[in-house]
């Protein structure tokens, strides 16, 4: 039977709701079509995004990329990798906009892991998992990590094939570590307006 990896959420805390994501495997699930976000015409690190939902265009609007533009090989290329992507969770510092998707409150002792350890390619609450992260401090990205979307990317999470590849709010600079960055409204029209069937796509 065909198998692959994904991520689950696993460690809840009841007052914050914060999770963290850790990888498991289970039998292949097959992605609810309805729900398209193309990243496409990619120069540099500035492309154009997509968003269709149930054969009706939301909206096409301009993105950055990673800072090397596409193709990603491993940690700290600065590249966003090409392909297909599915969703694990929305997060946010901002409280939820309303979407459907499991949000992860972001607190000052969430961090997207980046260390070669159990933790890798994961958000982790450190109250939770006990673990001095040197990884991104999610609550001091603002706006970027204002509102967002975790992919499945890499989602054996193999050190070091590149982790935390995220869909998020665009900050100041015209580029990206590796992630998709939206202007703020149309971040939450993506998190409104979509669902764990959501599928993301970058092309050359």
């Amino acid at each position: 039977m065909k198998r692959f990896t994904k991520w689950v959420l696993a460690a809840t805390l009841l007052c914050g709701t914060t999770f963290y994501l850790s990888c498991t495997t289970s039998d292949d699930n097959p992605v609810v079509k309805g729900q398209l976000l193309e990243i496409y015409d990619v120069h540099g690190s500035e492309g154009t995004a997509r968003l269709t939902v149930d054969g009706k265009v939301l909206f096409t609007t301009s993105v950055y990329v990673g800072k090397n533009g596409l193709g990603k090989t491993g940690e700290g290329d600065s590249k966003t990798p090409i392909g297909t992507m599915h969703v694990l969770s929305a997060f946010g510092i901002k409280a939820n906009p309303g979407t459907s998707m499991p949000y992860i409150n972001v607190t000052p002792t969430v961090f997207a892991c980046d260390e070669d350890c159990e933790y890798y390619n994961q958000i982790i609450d450190t109250a939770v998992v006990h673990h001095l992260c040197k990884g991104e401090d999610m609550y001091t990205y603002q706006p970027q990590y204002n509102y967002g979307l975790a992919t499945d990317f890499n989602k054996e999470c193999i050190y070091p094939n590149g982790s935390n590849i995220f869909v998020h709010v665009k900050g100041e600079k015209q580029y990206t570590g590796g992630c998709i960055a939206f202007d703020e409204d149309k971040m939450v029209e993506i998190l409104r307006n979509c669902d764990m069937s959501l599928v993301i796509t970058v092309k050359e």
